[in-house]
């Protein structure tokens, strides 16, 4: 049990210190997905109905979209925003996609151009 928490510990540690910086929204993406994913492997959650596990997967998911979302880039904030302001809250790959959607037309405008 100590191992495992010190090394949950571990990596959620560098999940809090894991910000876009020069990485590309996919390679941001990746290192977080990466490190949830050892993460889990950690977890030893035992849900004894199904609706308890759902419940518990939507809360993961969201905190988890909360987190990539507040270390991407500032370029970054209207689609921020607009992900936020949704009645519903996409799932962590819509989130992912309409974000990387956002980085390849800005690269494609500046392609143009035209800067932001």
């Amino acid at each position: 049990m100590k191992k495992d928490t010190t090394a949950c510990y571990g990596i959620e540690n560098k999940v809090l210190y894991t910000k876009q910086g020069s990485l590309s929204v996919t390679d941001y993406y990746g290192t977080l997905n990466g490190l949830w994913i050892e993460l889990d492997q950690y977890q030893d959650l035992k849900m004894t109905s199904t609706a308890d596990s759902a419940t518990l997967t939507q809360f993961i998911e969201r905190m988890r979209i909360f987190k990539f979302l507040s270390r991407l880039n500032s370029k970054f904030d209207p689609i921020r925003v607009q992900i936020l302001g949704k009645e519903k809250l996409p799932s962590f790959s819509e989130v992912f996609y309409t974000v990387r959607g956002e980085e390849t037309r800005k690269v494609s405008n500046v392609g143009r151009g035209q800067f932001y």
